[in-house]
């Protein structure tokens, strides 16, 4: 007959496989709603009262227990397409600028810090026509 202690042993692994399994598929629920909150929250603070419209979404699935990520996408002018990526990896939380061509693979990338960085950077984009406060720019 097999000894008590290897019985409480498996009945102790099994138990803490069971919660594992439990809080994992908590955190999968959560995820995406949590991404997006925060990719909100950040934003407000970043950029200021008019990153509400922003419109975000979840992107993909990565280790989702500590990496919240999501995208809002900006425009598509000129044949560049402009979003902001959120991402928090350990409590370091980011928004970057991508500007990618629509019709080649070409993409850069740029971390934002303020709003008025944002418009600097959109200075040099097609966009920035249709936006130019000095030229009656429009929404």
């Amino acid at each position: 007959m097999s000894h008590p202690i290897m019985f409480a042993a498996a009945q102790r692994l099994t138990a803490a496989e069971e919660r594992r399994t439990t809080a994992r598929e908590n955190a999968f629920r959560t995820w995406g709603p949590r991404s997006i909150t925060a990719a909100s929250k950040y934003a407000r603070h970043l950029l200021g009262d008019e990153a509400v419209t922003l419109d975000w979404e979840v992107l993909g699935l990565l280790s989702f227990e500590e990496h919240l990520q999501a995208i809002a996408s900006l425009d598509t002018v000129g044949g560049q397409h402009l979003e902001l990526y959120y991402t928090d990896q350990g409590g370091t939380e980011r928004i970057l600028l991508r500007v990618s061509c629509v019709s080649c693979p070409s993409q850069h990338v740029h971390e934002m810090t303020s709003l008025e960085q944002l418009g600097r950077l959109l200075s040099q984009t097609p966009a920035w026509q249709s936006i130019d406060p000095r030229d009656g720019g429009n929404l």
